[in-house]
C-alpha cells in the first residue's frame, strides 16, 4: 500500500488522485479505453466493409467480450496467485499487439474477416487478464477508505471516454481512414505499458496461505454452483447478455444498410449509447432510493428491449440516436443491479 503525505482536503471522490500511483495508471487507462474505443468503430464498420455476412460483422463483438466471459475465472485465479502489475503489464501487452498487428495488416493491404476476428479475440484476452488484476489492485494502491472513490472514478472515467471515443472514430475513420485509427489505437496502449513499467506499490500480505491456482478455479467453480444467488444472477446476466448484445453486434449492419448511412453516423449513435450509460451511471443511486432494486432492472431491461424494438424499425438517424441512448442507460442499470445482487 503506498504512503502519501497528508495533502490539503480534497473532494472525496477525488481524492485517491493524491496517490501517485492510482494517478498515473488510471490517467493511462483512460487513454487507452479512448484508443480501444476508436479501433472499436474502425474494426466493426472495415468488417461492414469488407464481408457481406451479416455473421461475421455480428460477431466481432463476440470476438473480443467471449474471452472476458470465458476467462473471467481463470484470470481472477491468476490475479491471486501471481504479480497482479506483471498480469497487467501481459494484458496490455497482448491488446496492444493486436492492435499493432490490425495497423500493419491494414497499411500492407492484408486485411481478412478472419484476421480481424482473431486479433479481436487477442485484445479480448489481454482486457480479460488486466480488468480482474486492476481492480484488485486497487486495494493494494489504496488506502481503505479511498477505494469506493476509486471505483466512482474508475467506472466515471470509461463512461466519459465511451461518451467521446465512438463519436472521435467515426471521424477519425471518415477523414483519414482506418489505418489512422489503428494506428492511434496502437500508440494508445503504450501509455497503460509505460505507467506499469514505471510504477511499483506494495501487495498487502495475506494471513492466509497462497492456494495453488486449480484449487483456487475449482473452488470458485463449485462456490458459484452452490450458491443460489449467485446461479439466479448468473442465469440472468447470460439470458440479458445474449439478447442485448444484438445492439452493439448489429449496429454496423443498422447504420449500412437501413440508415443508409457512413462511419461518422456509426460512431455518433455509439457515443450516443455511452451516453445513455453516463447519464444512468450518475443518476443510479438517487434511482435506487426511489425504487427497489429488482424493479429498476425491470425497467431497464425493459428500456434495451424498447431500444432493440426501435433499431429494427427505424430509419431516422436521431430516432436511432434517442434508442441507443436508452439503451445504454438500460445496459448499464441491469449489469450494475445484476452486480449488486451477488
Amino acid at each position: 500500500m503506498q504512503s502519501e503525505n497528508p495533502q490539503p482536503p480534497v473532494s472525496k471522490t477525488l481524492a485517491p488522485f493524491r496517490n501517485k500511483v492510482f494517478r498515473s495508471i488510471w490517467t493511462a487507462t483512460q487513454i487507452s479505453s479512448l484508443g480501444w474505443l476508436v479501433q472499436t468503430v474502425a474494426i466493426s464498420w472495415l468488417m461492414a466493409t469488407i464481408s457481406a455476412s451479416d455473421l461475421m460483422v455480428a460477431l466481432v463483438q463476440a470476438a473480443s467480450t467471449l474471452p472476458v466471459f470465458f476467462l473471467s475465472v481463470f484470470a481472477g485465479a491468476i490475479a491471486d496467485n501471481f504479480s497482479r502489475r506483471w498480469v497487467m503489464f501481459a494484458g496490455h501487452c497482448l491488446i496492444a499487439s493486436a492492435s499493432t498487428t490490425l495497423m500493419i495488416s491494414v497499411g500492407l493491404g492484408f486485411v481478412s474477416p478472419w484476421l480481424i476476428l482473431g486479433l479481436g479475440f487477442l485484445a479480448g484476452c489481454g482486457f480479460a487478464l488486466n480488468d480482474p488484476a486492476w481492480h484488485a489492485s486497487v486495494g493494494d494502491i489504496l488506502h481503505k477508505r479511498d477505494i469506493p472513490a476509486a471505483v466512482t472514478l474508475m467506472s466515471v472515467g470509461y463512461n466519459i471516454v465511451r461518451s467521446v471515443g465512438p463519436a472521435l472514430g467515426g471521424v477519425i475513420l471518415a477523414v483519414f481512414g482506418p489505418l489512422a485509427a489503428f494506428a492511434l489505437a496502437a500508440v494508445s496502449d503504450l501509455a497503460p505499458i509505460s505507467a506499469i513499467w514505471r510504477t511499483k506499490w506494495e501487495v498487502r500480505s495475506s494471513p492466509l496461505p497462497r492456494e495453488r491456482m486449480t484449487t483456487a478455479i475449482h473452488d470458485g467453480v463449485r462456490f458459484t454452483a452452490m450458491s443460489l444467488e449467485i446461479r439466479a444472477a448468473t442465469a440472468r446476466a447470460a439470458l440479458f447478455g445474449l439478447a442485448s448484445i444484438s445492439i452493439l453486434a448489429l449496429l454496423p449492419l443498422v447504420v449500412r444498410d437501413q440508415l443508409k448511412s457512413g462511419p461518422i453516423v456509426y460512431g455518433i449513435l455509439l457515443a450516443g449509447f455511452g451516453m445513455g450509460a453516463f447519464i444512468a451511471g450518475m443518476g443510479n443511486g438517487f434511482l435506487r432510493k426511489v425504487t427497489s432494486q429488482n424493479r429498476l432492472v425491470a425497467f431497464a431491461s425493459v428500456a434495451c428491449a424498447v431500444c432493440c424494438l426501435s433499431l429494427a424499425l427505424t430509419s431516422s438517424v436521431p430516432v436511432a440516436a434517442i434508442s441507443l441512448a436508452l439503451g445504454g442507460a438500460g445496459w448499464l442499470i441491469t449489469w450494475t443491479g445484476i452486480d449488486v445482487s451477488v
